[in-house]
């Protein structure tokens, strides 16, 4: 189909729309299906907040970020401005794993977690697929020591250096 250019009004016709408009509704309407109350559900009930990781991961991984408060503070504490930071960093994580300990702190049924044995040996189900417990914690743990182990290579090269 090719567009073609309308040169004058008159080419159009108009539609009168009311006219081919239809009056009543062309389809039955459906039918009022009875359907059963069922029980109300507890809007309110508690799910477990990480159903498939042991609380000793947690300890580890706030272990991890303790470790890495303690290079920083070996590495650049040389000035109270730096004291200052790294206890703003401190208050930081602090407020980061005050969080989800408060989560599992009113977690109705605490048993539902795995055991670190467990853990290690089925793993468990990440968002790309199903990962080996000794994979889980590599993941969970890798940030953490690698920012440690960077920051204890720049405290050492900042001491041989200066």
């Amino acid at each position: 189909m090719r567009h073609e250019r309308i040169a004058a009004h008159s080419r159009l016709t108009e539609a009168d729309v009311a006219a081919v408009w239809p009056v009543s509704p062309q389809v039955a309407p459906l039918p009022i299906v009875q359907i059963e109350q069922l029980a109300e559900p507890d809007t309110h009930a508690q799910t477990p907040a990480a159903p498939d990781i042991p609380g000793s991961v947690g300890g580890m991984i706030a272990g991890a970020y303790a470790v890495l408060l303690a290079a920083l503070f070996i590495a650049a504490a040389g000035s109270r401005e730096s004291v200052f930071a790294i206890t703003i960093c401190a208050l930081f994580i602090v407020m980061f794993f005050t969080v989800p300990r408060l989560m599992f702190r009113v977690e109705a049924d605490k048993s539902v977690r795995p055991s670190l044995a467990r853990f290690m040996r089925e793993g468990m189900d990440t968002l790309t697929g199903h990962s080996s417990g000794t994979g889980a914690l590599v993941q969970m743990l890798v940030v953490p020591a690698l920012l440690t182990i960077g920051v204890l290579i720049m405290a050492l090269a900042s001491a041989y250096y200066m």
